[in-house]
């Protein structure tokens, strides 16, 4: 019988978060939960985000996205996703 491996979970951090939603945007959290499609991430893993924890890195890039087409494109990922 084949050994079964546990698969690696990935997570990422958005450093800037909390500073691009409030400086840039002047958002709440609930106004990133509103763009979002298919209610995922929950609005507890965006707070975690925003407290520096990471949170699996589909969730946390579709946090960017919603935050990044917010300002047009400026923001990159490589630069802002922390994936660990």
């Amino acid at each position: 019988m084949a050994k079964r491996t546990k698969s690696i979970l990935r997570k990422a951090q958005f450093p800037r978060l909390r500073q691009i939603r409030e400086e840039q945007l002047g958002w709440e959290v609930t106004d990133i939960v509103i763009r979002l499609a298919g209610g995922k991430p929950s609005v507890a893993s965006i707070y975690r985000l925003e407290q520096g924890h990471p949170i699996r890195v589909a969730n946390a890039r579709r946090v960017f996205d919603v935050v990044n087409a917010a300002l047009n494109h400026a923001l990159d990922p490589a630069k802002e996703l922390v994936v660990k």
